[in-house]
């Protein structure tokens, strides 16, 4: 289903669109501390055109232009109902049902409802249903689970999703874009995953859970392109596969809040297992590593912050093509389609410079505009020893960030790579 849907909602508002795929850790912690920043006195003419202030919050009317890589473009609108909270500080509530038209997918009615009953906790659901793609999703985190004074936090997700606007160009670093196929990925996900600080009041943290999804992948109806059971007949799966990945992290985290970061430092270590015949068709593990910085200029932390990250991922076994690691798309490469290169290993590193341009109230919520030059490169690998420069793929662009402290933000990212331009939206992704 499509990922990023809202370009003028991202640029222009503090909410957004949904997110298909959460950010790959997407992992909750508690909010240490957050910064408000003074209003500007007035709201632009823009701003006045599409929203309408009411009691608590605003209504928003608000015309969708996706141009995801792999998807084609996206038209139509979305109206928005924003509550705030009673203390009228931050947002509690979003509705935002909308209508879409793609000429590969046709009609899509769509309704999301995000409510944040704290700083620390969000709740996401959705529902939609077209002609080629159906999803329903319900998604919860808090980071102060229970509130039982343990420092407990969660992440739980319940979604059957149908999309159609997968693209597959098959293994390896050097794939050719003469190889590119279209196909269709219908599954039911549900993953658990708690934490607790392995000291007291530590910044380190232990987690585990698991991800459960059974998967059918099958011929996509983008017209054009091979056929994917023909061209990749050895990647196709002959039903509904399932894997259960069980999952442990150790996790350092001083960010001041995990989505609307600025300051602090993020590390986390990780290492899942899917066993044949324990609730999976593939015996595979998987480890990984996930480091970012936010570091605000000295005597100008309310105007720039750098942020880096880095990213490595190793899967052995026989993982399914749609289980190994890629780079592409948002979270890790903004230059290429998501899952532009597939293969066992995968590392991405990505900078960029986050500049505050103007800031003003949106309905009594301090709203933050940015704009973000970033640069990067990654590339996958079979494995770390045949890891080779020749094909670390770079990436260069710009990113537009509205921020609504302490927990929302919308985005969108224009990145150039070897393939051209690729455009990126979404909502409550950190970097």
């Amino acid at each position: 289903m499509p990922k990023r849907l809202l370009v003028l909602c991202a640029l222009l508002c503090p909410i957004g669109t949904r997110a298909e795929k959460p950010a790959p850790d997407g992992d909750y912690v508690p909010p240490r501390r957050y910064q408000q920043i003074a209003p500007a006195p007035e709201t632009p003419a823009v701003l006045r055109l599409i929203m309408k202030p009411i009691a608590r919050g605003m209504w928003l009317r608000l015309p969708i232009i996706d141009t995801d890589p792999n998807r084609g473009i996206t038209g139509g609108f979305m109206p928005i109902w924003v509550i705030k909270a009673k203390d009228g500080e931050r947002i509690e509530q979003i509705h935002a049902p909308s209508i879409t038209y793609n000429d590969h997918f046709k009609w899509i009615p769509t309704y999301r409802y995000y409510y944040y009953p704290a700083s620390d906790s969000a709740l996401v659901t959705r529902a939609s249903i077209g002609k080629y793609e159906h999803e329903v999703l319900g998604q919860y985190e808090d980071g102060s689970w229970l509130d039982i004074g343990r420092g407990l936090d969660i992440f739980t997700r319940l979604q059957w999703n149908v999309d159609s606007g997968q693209r597959f160009f098959g293994t390896g670093p050097a794939a050719p874009k003469s190889a590119e196929t279209n196909y269709k990925q219908d599954y039911i996900e549900a993953r658990l995953l708690v934490g607790t600080p392995i000291f007291r009041d530590s910044n380190w943290r232990a987690k585990a859970g698991t991800d459960y999804m059974t998967s059918q992948v099958s011929n996509g109806p983008v017209p054009g392109l091979p056929g994917f059971e023909t061209l990749h007949a050895e990647a196709r799966s002959p039903g509904h596969m399932q894997t259960q990945e069980m999952r442990l992290v150790a996790e350092y985290d001083t960010r001041d809040h995990p989505v609307t970061s600025s300051r602090g430092r993020f590390l986390q270590a990780y290492a899942q297992y899917a066993v044949d015949d324990v609730a999976s068709s593939y015996d595979y593990e998987r480890y990984g590593l996930d480091g970012r910085l936010f570091l605000p200029f000295p005597g100008r932390e309310d105007l720039t912050v750098s942020a880096l990250q880095a990213k490595f991922e190793q899967v052995y076994g026989s993982a399914p093509f749609w289980m190994l690691p890629r780079i592409g798309g948002k979270y890790n490469l903004r230059a290429y389609g998501d899952g532009r290169y597939i293969d066992r290993g995968m590392t991405a590193v990505n900078f960029e410079q986050r500049f505050t341009v103007w800031k003003s109230p949106l309905a009594g919520v301090v709203t933050e505009f940015e704009v973000a030059p970033f640069t990067g490169f990654g590339t996958v690998f079979h494995a770390p020893e045949k890891l080779e420069a020749r094909y670390l793929r770079p990436v260069v662009g710009m990113a537009t960030r509205a921020v609504a402290r302490p927990q929302v933000v919308g985005s969108v990212d224009f990145g150039v790579g070897q393939e051209g331009l690729a455009v990126f939206m979404d909502i409550n992704y950190s970097f």
